[in-house]
């Protein structure tokens, strides 16, 4: 039922056509996508156990340009996934679980070892005339401004160990930006959920001045009150970038505070050699506690929780070189957990419209950490562009 649910509201958005717009021409659609390979392998700290494991990935983006200022964006990622890492029934419940209120998330086999799974990410009306724009549906809201930890980003989670989702999730959600001229703009957001209490609704205004960009926001965050802000900006040839909020109940809950402050900043510098290299350090206040191992490690982080310590330090390093080859690296420092996250990534363009990955992700530090417990892993990708 939630299967024909979810393809009826795709048909219905996409036959959403203003009447006087039959009379004129022809509907424009474009394709666009990926299919990817990922062969996995795993062990544990001890080295004693290993894994062998796999992801089928297809990626497609579709859109409709039904007139001028009107368009609808629609985004689905189906992946089928063998191994015994996917065995898990906490794994299968996370990938059934939905972002939004809209039933787009189905567990399409689920048969010992093997696992298909198709999520709508993306299905959302977008309307622009003039200064103001209209988006109404499944979309990604981006209000972060640092690489990795964002404490003014509200509305969408994001998992910066998953390897496999260059999009990033998107929430169901009306948004309304006017915009005063190219670099300012008022926004104004409401991504409703089944338990209102969980909804998130907020205004952000941003401008530039001096050269900086600077962003306000406040809002009401799952049953919080939330007040934050950020900028972006230059220092001589250092890029500097930060924000951050705070979250205040708006009901006690017996076993912590009331608020809390998330904060973020980060500095980048380009060398002429075409190495790049950011920092970036986060405080979080008061995080919340998740109940099992397997979810800490996989499930995405949310703005007044955006670590899996009170304090991380990031580093990460990109050079590409030969036109065709790239090597980063980015590193991770949790304090309070004693774990270092470490991962080297080596790319490679094979073919104009085919890609190659290599990276490694390392977790090491204290056994007794949840993190820790993620152990080694080396991930292969071969990415087809569509």
């Amino acid at each position: 039922m939630k299967i024909l649910i979810s393809f009826a509201l795709i048909a219905l958005l996409a036959s959403m056509r203003p009447a006087g717009l039959w009379a004129q021409e022809a509907s424009k659609w474009s394709a666009t996508g990926y299919v990817r390979e990922l062969p996995l392998v795993g062990t544990d700290q001890s080295f004693r156990t290993f894994s062998a494991n796999n992801i089928l990935h297809q990626r497609l983006n579709l859109r409709y340009d039904g007139g001028e200022n009107w368009s609808i964006r629609l985004g689905q990622r189906t992946r089928y996934l063998y191994g015994e890492a996917f065995a898990n029934p906490l794994f299968i419940d996370f990938l059934a679980s939905d972002q939004g209120p809209l039933p787009l998330s189905h567990i399409l086999l689920n048969r010992g070892n093997h696992v298909m799974h198709t999520l709508t990410d993306r299905l959302y009306l977008n309307w622009q005339s003039g200064d103001w724009q209209l988006r109404v549906g499944r979309q990604r809201i981006n209000w972060g401004i640092n690489l990795v930890f964002n404490p003014n980003d509200l509305f969408n989670k994001y998992n910066f160990f998953d390897f496999d989702y260059d999009e990033r999730p998107g929430t169901d959600a009306f948004r309304l930006t006017y915009y005063d001229d190219a670099l300012s703009r008022w926004e104004f957001a409401f991504s409703p959920a089944l338990d209102m209490r969980q909804s998130v609704a907020a205004i952000m205004r941003a401008i530039n001045h001096r050269g900086y960009d600077l962003q306000l926001l406040t809002g009401y965050f799952q049953d919080r009150l939330a007040v934050g802000g950020g900028w972006a900006g230059s220092i001589g040839g250092l890029g500097w970038k930060g924000e951050a909020s705070y979250f205040h109940d708006l009901r006690p809950q017996a076993d912590r505070r009331p608020g809390n402050v998330v904060a973020s900043t980060s500095v980048d510098y380009r060398f002429e050699s075409g190495l790049f290299a950011i920092a970036e350090v986060v405080v979080n206040q008061q995080r919340k506690g998740l109940d099992t191992e397997t979810i800490l490690i996989i499930e995405p982080q949310q703005a007044d929780n955006i670590a899996f310590s009170d304090v991380a330090i990031v580093t990460s390093w990109q050079y590409p070189f030969r036109l065709i080859h790239s090597f980063s690296l980015a590193s991770m420092y949790f304090p309070t957990e004693k774990v270092v996250f470490i991962s080297p990534t080596y790319s490679r363009s094979l073919h104009t419209n085919i890609d190659m990955r290599v990276l490694s992700q390392l977790f090491i530090g204290s056994s007794g950490s949840p993190l820790a417990s993620a152990g080694y892993n080396l991930i292969g990708m071969l990415t087809y562009t569509f």
